[in-house]
């Protein structure tokens, strides 16, 4: 397939998804396909167990989630996506009960296409910066954000 025919699968996807459609969604994917998330998601290794075990409990912690993709690259059967997910934390997600709090969770994914469907997709999550969002400090404040700034206020 053409990057651009892969690329409209992938956006077709998306699009079904950010209307809620998880039902249906063997339209987009191949019935073997693998799911390949960040650690605390796991590997969904069918459709079936990825829609049981990644869709449907992620729409339940965020039932007005819509993704946006801010950058897509397609090539051959290769397509990658970096955006975020804007939603309302309401249920249980990592072991974060629901919070009510505005969320967007940064994301990358790459999927490849094969036969007009997708086969395998490879997903990184942002995960410390959500539950920052929501008021908890996986990294006790050992994080790096601020490290190194001290070279921006020095006048060498």
């Amino acid at each position: 397939m053409s990057g651009e025919d892969s690329k409209k699968v992938i956006q077709n996807m998306v699009e079904a998804l950010n209307q809620h459609v998880i039902d249906g969604q063997e339209t987009f994917w191949a019935e073997g396909a693998s799911w390949n998330g960040p650690a605390g998601a796991g590997i969904k290794e069918t459709l079936k167990h990825f829609q049981e075990g990644w869709q449907r409990p992620f729409l339940e912690a965020f039932p007005d989630k819509r993704a946006n993709d801010e950058v897509v690259i397609a090539e051959g059967d290769w397509v990658a996506a970096m955006g975020h997910v804007s939603a309302t934390h309401k249920g249980e997600f990592m072991g974060a009960e629901g919070s009510s709090k505005d969320i967007q969770l940064k994301y990358m994914d790459f999927w490849r296409v094969e036969d007009g469907k997708i086969a395998e997709n490879y997903v990184l999550l942002d995960i410390i910066d959500f539950f920052r969002q929501i008021g908890v400090d996986l990294l006790e404040g050992k994080g790096w954000d601020e490290r190194g700034r001290e070279v921006l206020d020095r006048k060498d």
